[in-house]
């Protein structure tokens, strides 16, 4: 079978929960008094900052939205609404960024605060992805002709060999570790 945008846009969703379960179970170790280091939150934070907003965010953002926003779908505003929740999720990601940083001066003083926003990030973003999931990806199965497909997975390849495949793989690896590491 001949792979689909959207089963791409999909796998991206999957690899960016494994790094969002890991992030949950840091938090929760915080709050019970357990140390996690800097250096795993600030993986984490690369990782969303690069892989999820830098590399999936902008290809939805640059190919995706707007071959949906030439359908009937503009007309509902559906992707204003999706685009003000990708730019919510970089307004997070600045917080989340002070909240690691505060956290790594001023140590337990800091958690209540990091994991509130943490958490915040957490809940948006995996809202985000499920809404996607079951009702964008299946209306642009639906409200694609098979020659926009096309040339989406051709924009969606060309982007990813512009980001590095060497890099996606590094983000794909990151997650996978985070979760071993961190998620139960």
């Amino acid at each position: 079978m001949t792979p689909r945008p959207t089963h791409i846009l999909r796998h991206e969703h999957r690899v960016i929960e494994q790094a969002m379960r890991a992030l949950e179970t840091m938090c929760l170790k915080l709050r019970t008094g357990d140390n996690v280091p800097v250096e795993s939150l600030t993986q984490t934070l690369d990782f969303i900052r690069n892989y999820a907003d830098r590399f999936h965010h902008t290809r939805e953002e640059e190919y995706l939205f707007p071959l949906l926003e030439q359908t009937d779908l503009a007309e509902g505003s559906a992707m204003a609404f999706l685009r003000e929740e990708h730019q919510l999720e970089r307004e997070l990601l600045v917080e989340f960024d002070l909240a690691i940083q505060e956290y790594k001066f001023a140590g337990a003083d800091a958690v209540p605060h990091l994991t509130s926003v943490a958490d915040q990030f957490c809940k948006h973003l995996i809202g985000h992805m499920q809404k996607e999931d079951s009702l964008l990806f299946r209306l642009t199965e639906e409200m694609l002709e098979e020659d926009e497909k096309i040339a989406l997975m051709h924009n969606l390849s060309s982007e990813s060999e512009s980001f590095g495949q060497t890099l996606i793989q590094k983000y794909e690896h990151l997650a996978a570790e985070l979760e071993n590491d961190w998620a139960f």
